[in-house]
């Protein structure tokens, strides 16, 4: 999930599919709440008629999702000949029905995600009491059932718990910027020839 969101803040391309409109329309959803404080200034579209699949070879980036018949379909959209082109770009496609995250393939970028580190540990722990939760939960695993009768108490805690962890690890990548209104400040100087202010990259970077 974390790589997930790391591929959306530095603009690259997330597929969602699914069998279930509303599942695949929530998922697309909940990651622009995820992506907070940050946000998706792209295209957002969380739901993509099928025919419309050679969209995802925009050069621009997106955050959309499509819904099909069966878990053999979301296989067989995974194998389209568009959508192998797409992940060679910077595509990524989250299988609701397979339960999977198949990444891009293009060697920059998995590099870069791979090597950025994540809160392991938070997460860890997290999850162990996430599990049991979820395998109890009717409201965790039904949509209909979230609706209906929501969520308890113990399992709202738990997904704050997660949110939170996810929210501060993303606010930190920001490094300064995100702790005061003039922490931009650090990460340059100020040409006083030209009266603009020169931004450097490798400052930001090798501060996180």
């Amino acid at each position: 999930l974390i790589h997930v969101l790391k591929l959306l803040l530095i603009e690259r391309s997330v597929l969602v599919v699914g069998q279930s409109s509303d599942l695949v329309t929530a998922c697309a959803c909940a990651f622009l709440e995820l992506l907070k404080p940050y946000e998706w200034a792209s295209n957002f579209m969380p739901l993509l008629p099928t025919n419309m699949i050679g969209f995802v070879n925009s050069p621009v980036p997106f955050l959309i999702g499509m819904v099909v018949e069966s878990k053999q379909d979301t296989i067989d959209l995974e194998n389209d000949g568009h959508v192998i082109q797409a992940r060679a770009e910077g595509l990524t496609i989250v299988n609701l029905s397979t339960r999977t995250v198949r990444f891009t393939t293009e060697p920059e970028i998995v590099e870069t995600i791979e090597g950025c580190p994540t809160p392991i540990t938070q997460v860890t722990s997290i999850q162990k009491k996430f599990k049991p939760i979820f395998k109890k939960s009717t409201s965790l695993k039904s949509f209909p059932s979230f609706i209906a009768g929501g969520l308890s108490r113990t399992e709202l805690s738990t997904i704050d718990a997660i949110r939170r962890v996810i929210f501060e690890y993303l606010k930190g990548l920001a490094g300064n910027i995100a702790k005061n209104p003039f922490g931009w400040k650090s990460y340059g100087k100020y040409n006083d020839a030209m009266d603009t202010f020169d931004f450097y990259p490798s400052l930001f970077v090798d501060s996180l």
